[in-house]
């Protein structure tokens, strides 16, 4: 074959070669859950929730407030007859609501459980009476909710205990239909009961989400396998066709090359003295000439080239690169010792345009300093400061998590709201860390007046385990001076910033519970909010914050949030809370009055449903914010 046509058919056939590789390498598979799907089991799964938790707290005040009637009380004490002719005298004045069973009964002691009354008559007997608690059963398409409270006999109190029981069935047909409507196959289940959704396709991966409220009732969704993908017939095919042309192409430039040696030929193109295949010259990483390098090079031991995972800064070893921000780039590292021992952290690494601001840097260390201080479990720890080189490093505890700004925006795209009892208890955790920075001493005793300064969303991580953790003290202000502010210049979230600070005053602990309570705000109404003062300040410092009353928004929150939440967000730092010790306890009081809990397996629950329910796994960083 002549030399021309082996190198033209070694370029048709490399083209051909890489074309097929292509498509196969880049062919997305199809199958798997549409946002559409999962908007909707999102949307099944919080208004059930909501369902539930509102249907518990009504059957337990229900039959708390039954339990404290004095003719129950003496009902309890007789018999079936006595208190049948009670309830048909008028003397038991209780009347079931739509859907509801009411059953009085007593425990005479060491005997089980004696029924005196059920109303509505003919209703059926419950097999958790006389236990005391709550309870959840799936009756076919409903899930009814149950309370029993014990009883104190007005007479033979040492002789027997009485009790009441409340059941209020929900219907599960909402968000069965919500859910079929999707094309979504599973079941909904409760123990060994089971409410099945359509017919889930063959080989379809289980998805299992258990209500926040109420982890054993579960939403098990079957998502269709993925279809498509990489075909490796395809594949394969390119990969030879691309051997096949490159081999072909070489050889006949090979070929040519030797032919022009031996004619002495002067033709300008791949002859004597050039190079077809190889790493071209070019001008990355060569300092232009009159322009010195910044910083040493052989002294920047952690450069952008030399942190691939196995890479060493100090005695931490990269596993992988986090982020990067405004301040730093973020990795997850290790270090280990001797016995196996091993250590998982996340070590932030200062920009080198920054490391040559004294500035910048100055902020970077003596903040960095100042949360090292701040020993509590609800702030992240800073563990090691210093130099590597000419680089500048904070390695700090790894939290498995996401920020509670990611959570949110998940939940209030797909319409779901941050459970109340939740809510509030990650409110209090962030209260809690916050004050303890605020009270924060110095070794000598001397307070450090530190004020965080940008709280928001973002800057609180919760880990899979329930955890929460309020991040980044002051180091992010650094980044935001160097970058877009001068010298004076106010630094933070305008968004979520006090008034006083806007406007560059000094500012103390209540500038922070001003941004707690906004922070709050969106939590518990899944409304966003911007609290800039440029943007607020033509409506006046009347009726400040401009923001609808939390309970317009919605419904189901205690009114007492109401003021709690407005008054941390008052324009005159005077009328909030002194600290965030006292925002906390208002809401600590909520929650008593309210008999709400929530502990961290509560919020390691609401965690893992709303990770469960995002279209895609949220990307690391995990563990750290990266806003630095």
């Amino acid at each position: 074959m002549a030399k021309p046509a082996l190198v033209a058919l070694g370029a048709i056939v490399l083209v051909a070669g890489g074309a097929a590789l292509g498509y196969g390498v880049t062919r997305k598979p199809s199958g798997g859950m549409t946002r559409e799907q999962s908007d909707a089991m999102g949307a099944a799964v919080n208004g059930l929730d909501s369902d539930v938790k509102a249907a518990r707290a009504s059957v337990k005040e229900r039959a708390a407030t039954l339990a404290t009637l004095q003719q129950v009380q003496a009902a309890v004490a007789t018999d079936a007859a006595t208190a049948k002719d009670m309830l048909e005298k008028g003397e038991l004045q209780f009347t079931p609501q739509p859907g509801e069973v009411i059953e009085l009964g007593q425990i005479p002691k060491g005997q089980p459980a004696v029924t005196l009354l059920i109303q509505p008559q003919g209703a059926m007997h419950s097999s958790h009476a006389g236990t005391a608690g709550s309870f959840a059963d799936m009756m076919g398409d409903k899930v009814v909710i149950t309370e029993v409270a014990s009883v104190t006999p007005r007479e033979g109190a040492g002789e027997l205990t009485g009790y009441i029981m409340v059941s209020r069935p929900l219907e599960l047909k909402p968000s069965i239909d919500r859910l079929g409507a999707a094309g979504i196959a599973g079941s909904i289940e409760l123990g060994a009961e089971k409410r099945t959704i359509g017919s889930p396709p063959a080989n379809a991966q289980l998805q299992t989400v258990p209500l926040p409220s109420l982890p054993d009732v579960k939403l098990v969704v079957a998502v269709p396998p993925k279809a498509g993908g990489m075909p490796m017939p395809i594949v394969a095919g390119g990969g030879v066709g691309l051997g096949l042309g490159l081999i072909l192409l070489v050889a006949g430039l090979l070929a040519r090359g030797s032919a022009a040696a031996g004619t002495g030929s002067t033709q300008t193109g791949m002859g004597t003295g050039t190079t077809g295949f190889g790493t071209a010259p070019t001008q990355a990483g060569v300092t232009a000439a009159g322009t010195p390098y910044p910083y040493d090079p052989g002294q920047s031991l952690v450069g952008p080239n030399n942190l691939a995972p196995g890479a060493m800064v100090g005695r931490w070893e990269i596993i992988k690169r986090l982020g990067s921000g405004g301040m730093a780039d973020v990795y997850l590292a290790r270090a280990k010792g001797e016995a196996g021992f091993e250590k998982t952290v996340a070590v932030k690494v200062m920009h080198p345009h920054l490391a040559r601001n004294q500035r910048a840097v100055e902020h970077f260390l003596d903040e960095a300093r100042l949360a090292a201080r701040i020993h509590h479990p609800n702030v992240v720890a800073i563990q090691d400061l210093g130099k590597i080189g000419n680089d500048y490093v904070i390695v700090m505890e790894y939290v498995d998590g996401v920020d509670l700004d990611r959570l949110l925006q998940g939940a209030r795209a797909a319409q779901r709201l941050v459970p109340v009892d939740v809510a509030l208890g990650i409110m209090c955790r962030i209260c809690d860390g916050l004050n303890a920075a605020h009270k924060a001493l110095a070794p000598d005793g001397t307070p450090l007046n530190i004020v965080h300064r940008d709280v928001k969303a973002a800057n609180v991580l919760v880990s899979r385990q329930g955890g929460v953790k309020v991040v980044d003290f002051g180091i992010a202000k650094a980044a935001q001076q160097s970058h877009n502010t001068v010298a004076g210049e106010t630094k933070g979230t305008p968004s979520m910033m006090a008034p006083e600070q806007r406007v560059g005053e000094q500012v103390d602990v209540r500038a922070d519970v001003y941004s707690t309570g906004a922070v709050a705000y969106e939590i518990l109404t899944g409304h966003g909010v911007n609290l800039d003062l440029a943007a607020l300040a033509h409506l006046g410092v009347e009726n400040w914050p401009h923001l609808p009353l939390p309970s317009s928004l919605r419904p189901q929150l205690p009114a007492e949030l109401d003021g709690i939440l407005l008054n941390a967000m008052a324009f005159e730092r005077e009328r909030r809370p002194a600290d965030c010790a006292a925002f906390e306890a208002a809401f600590e009081r909520v929650m008593k009055q309210y008999a709400m809990t929530a502990s961290d397996k509560d919020i390691a629950r609401w965690v893992a449903s709303e990770l469960a329910l995002m279209p895609s796994p949220p990307p690391d960083p995990l563990g750290v914010t990266t806003s630095a």
